[in-house]
């Protein structure tokens, strides 16, 4: 470093979970700096575990061209949300911290700062990235990060030896698929039901209707329209968690989501449910996995099978930050220069919400684009979802699949919860 100073960027990692959009939740990875007494320390909160050694790469080139500046990164994979809440429970509000965009990032927007005069900084971000980070009144609150794109992902190889050679695109094609790996003693399912908020973005597949989108939905579930017994395809929901009890591998409550993609990745499951955003750690397990997409089956009708794509997460500033401006600087750089623009692309495998040309390394990433390109994709509603959606459906549904509660059960309380939260 410059000026005589010597510093020591210690990345302390302790990985739990995720959550991707989610993002999904039991811990934290703590980057500690050992700075000079007159150095600026700017504090980061970042809640992805994907991409770490590009991340501490772009650390490090920022703070080779901020001479005396240090950035103290937390990064929190698990329980991202309860961390940062503590931390502003305590008024240890990070200079910059990510939450999920919707329901989750307007609980901080009082923090925020508004980005909505900057354009030249704007300019920098596809605007359907850039509308995920508006407040009621279309000030931009916040910036995206990257375009994520979730569903059930499947193992090509492992279908093959089952000899499915059509994707099933609809319930009674899902369980078939199943029967026929089951009969190559073939665990159909490795799905990460651990995690709660695995099981609630699941849920969200069953609750979609493409005729309306995301936000139709949520707006008729909001306003009374629309009940949660009487959606089209969410008895389903509980048909596909049976599959999974009955095909899956042994004990599926206690699968958490790196074992989940540890076993699709090595060849001892065949279908998990992730997004994209575990494209490195995929590529960590195995670089040689032969998987891919495989759009949601939720009814009878194949046209009900789609991907769930938006840009989910997105990068807050504190806006009573001693080092605004270096703050809002560095949130432009991660997410909008080259070295960020590399950081997603190829260190996380996803295509930025920045505006780029730079080619996308993730298979899933570059696989998704193409259901994207058909209309097979829609967006999300648990993003607007509200707080606790995860824990209370989740923790239902963990319920259901080892037989402590009904189905009628969980779309009671999922009900009730929905309108106390309203």
């Amino acid at each position: 470093m410059k000026k005589g100073f010597v510093f020591l960027l210690v990345l302390v990692c302790v990985l739990v979970g995720v959550s991707a959009n989610g993002q999904k939740e039991t811990g934290s990875e703590q980057t500690t700096n050992v700075a000079g007494p007159e150095a600026v320390v700017l504090q980061v909160f970042d809640a992805h575990a994907y991409g770490l050694e590009q991340y501490a790469e772009m650390v490090k080139k920022f703070e080779a061209s901020h001479p005396g500046v240090k950035i103290e990164v937390q990064h929190a994979a698990n329980d991202s949300q309860a961390l940062l809440q503590s931390r502003v429970n305590s008024n240890d509000i990070p200079d910059v911290f990510d939450v999920e965009s919707g329901t989750q990032a307007r609980n901080y927007y009082e923090y925020a700062y508004n980005w909505s005069n900057d354009g030249t900084v704007l300019a920098k971000f596809k605007q359907s990235a850039l509308d995920t980070g508006l407040d009621a009144q279309g000030n931009v609150m916040s910036l995206p990060w990257t375009f994520e794109n979730m569903g059930l992902i499947y193992n090509k190889d492992l279908f093959a030896q089952a000899g499915i050679t059509q994707l099933p695109q609809t319930m009674d094609e899902l369980e078939q698929a199943c029967i026929k790996l089951n009969a190559k003693g073939i665990p159909a399912f490795a799905l990460a039901s651990k995690e709660t908020w695995v099981l609630g973005q699941v849920a969200t597949h069953f609750m979609m209707d493409k005729s309306i989108g995301a936000k139709g939905v949520v707006e008729k579930i909001n306003n009374g329209q629309l009940k949660f017994a009487d959606m089209k395809n969410i008895h389903n929901l509980f048909r596909f968690l049976d599959l999974v009890m009955k095909y899956g591998v042994k004990k599926p409550l206690e699968v958490d989501w790196e074992t989940s993609e540890n076993k699709i990745a090595n060849n001892q499951a065949a279908i998990i449910h992730m997004g994209d955003w575990c494209q490195s750690t995929l590529d960590s397990f195995n670089p040689a996995a032969n998987l891919a997409f495989l759009p949601f089956p939720v009814s009878d009708k194949s046209e009900d099978a789609t991907l769930l794509s938006s840009c989910n997460w997105t990068y807050i500033v504190n806006k009573d930050s001693k080092h605004l401006e270096l703050a809002k600087e560095y949130e432009e750089f991660i997410l909008s220069s080259p070295e960020g623009q590399k950081w997603m692309s190829e260190g996380v495998g996803a295509v930025p919400g920045a505006k780029t040309d730079m080619k996308i390394k993730g298979y899933l990433a570059n696989d998704a684009s193409a259901y994207l390109s058909d209309g097979k994709t829609n967006s999300w509603i648990h993003t607007s979802t509200p707080l606790g959606y995860y824990d209370l459906l989740g923790g239902n549904l963990q319920a259901y699949m080892i037989g402590q509660m009904s189905e009628k059960e969980v779309i009671k309380n999922l009900q009730q919860f929905w309108d106390g939260a309203k």
